[in-house]
């Protein structure tokens, strides 16, 4: 096979009048292999009268590039993978200008490294080649740019998992320096307990709370709202007086209420875009079956993922974009295990997995299903079965029908 190689010029030297002359008003393509800095785009015609391979750095030399395009007067398809937010900021500027824009995949992209050279090696400068003949064969679908309620739902939920996952892991943090300082707590009040909580930003450790335990009391019976019981109040001072734990420093004092602190505060922001988005959702009267049986997180999760059931054509199709459809790799007598593709939002995915679970604990049939199937060796894998279906379920859902368990889960009278 004939060797292929793949130059690149600097941006600077391209020839942007040249080119217009050549392209004399037509149409041309041009592949841009995204990246944070330096970027590569190769700009041909179908004739491969004009192939231009060049590369410049983002964002100083972009406004060049820009210019450069604009001039050349003519009808200009960008093809770029669908990757990251680093391409999102040229994929403007390519609208502004007036051209369609394509996306590939980025998985497809990869498997066809070594389709047209029989090389089996991917560069910047060779994946806009392969991303242009992939384009010529049909493989990639225009661009769907989210509107202005897509992106603020998109920017709502990732508030939401911003403030979910810094509480997460200050609590983790919280856990294991209790178990330093005053292991016994964590046995009496819970550790997203807003009483532990405004407990350890008043006082820090349990040497403080053993001096001031007559006001630690009373502070307690406040913060709890009068839910804490005496006894279990008593034991709490008790605790703090006779801890095993080791006697904290005054720095070590100052990091518990710290990390106290900042999970007040994570969970309080948590709760605003949470409220945030469950009224998006519940405005919508075409999501109320939905959000029934998944919630109204869940619900907000899958549209801000562009994963709206209403705008699938089936309920297969709705199952192939969650990545829950199955593939299979057999050759002669060799047949593989059926595994989820997993392509698509992983976040989504993991959603609906916690839907799965609360759906087997809260509905008799789904529960009533999955203890007659489920395998003690293997029980995530009926976890994933029912997922599966409730993936199905929910086109159905999304056109207006209720859930019924009794259509998806066959049970034994």
């Amino acid at each position: 096979m004939k060797k292929h190689t793949y130059r690149a010029k600097k941006v600077n030297d391209v020839n942007w009048t040249q080119l217009k002359e050549k392209l004399a008003g037509g149409t041309a393509v041009l592949a841009v292999d995204v990246a944070k800095e330096k970027q590569y785009a190769l700009l041909s015609t179908a004739d491969n009268r004009v192939s231009e391979l060049w590369h410049w750095n983002h964002p100083d030399q972009t406004r060049d590039v820009l210019t450069g395009l604009e001039s050349l007067a003519c009808l200009v398809t960008v093809v770029m993978e669908s990757t990251g937010t680093y391409g999102d900021a040229l994929r403007y500027q390519f609208r502004r200008l007036g051209f369609a824009v394509d996306q590939i995949s980025a998985k497809r992209v990869f498997d066809a490294k070594e389709i047209y050279d029989g090389v089996p090696s991917l560069h910047d400068a060779k994946s806009v080649s392969v991303i242009t003949r992939l384009y010529r064969e049909g493989l990639t679908s225009s661009w769907r740019e989210s509107n202005d309620d897509e992106r603020n739902l998109d920017a709502l939920r990732r508030e939401y998992d911003l403030h979910q996952s810094h509480y997460q892991r200050n609590q983790n943090r919280l856990e294991a320096y209790l178990s330093r300082h005053w292991p016994e707590l964590t046995y009496l009040l819970a550790l997203d307990s807003v009483t532990l909580e405004s407990l350890l930003i008043e006082y820090g450790s349990p040497e403080r709370i053993a001096g001031q335990a007559k006001e630690a009391g009373r502070k307690l019976r406040t913060w709890s709202k009068n839910q804490l019981k005496e006894d279990k109040i008593e034991r709490i001072l008790h605790s703090a007086a006779v801890t095993v734990g080791q006697p904290c420093l005054d720095a070590e004092r100052r990091y518990l209420q710290a990390l106290a602190e900042e999970m007040r505060h994570s969970r309080q922001q948590r709760a605003h875009a949470k409220q945030a988005l469950e009224a998006i959702v519940s405005a919508d009267a075409g999501l109320t079956e939905l959000s029934r049986c998944i919630g109204l997180v869940t619900t907000a999760v899958l549209l801000s993922c562009r994963l709206d059931p209403r705008h699938y054509a089936n309920a297969r199709s709705l199952q192939k974009a969650l990545g829950l459809n199955l593939k299979e790799k057999s050759s002669g007598r060799y047949q593989g295990r059926l595994k989820l593709t997993k392509r698509g939002c992983a976040l989504a995915r993991r959603y609906l997995y916690f839907a799965a679970l609360r759906l087997i604990k809260n509905d008799p049939v789904v529960k009533a299903w999955y203890l007659a199937k489920a395998d003690a060796r293997f029980k995530n894998k009926t976890v994933i079965a029912v997922m599966r279906k409730l993936a199905k379920a929910l086109w159905y859902l999304g056109q207006g029908e209720r859930f019924e368990a009794r259509k998806l889960f066959t049970v034994a009278a």
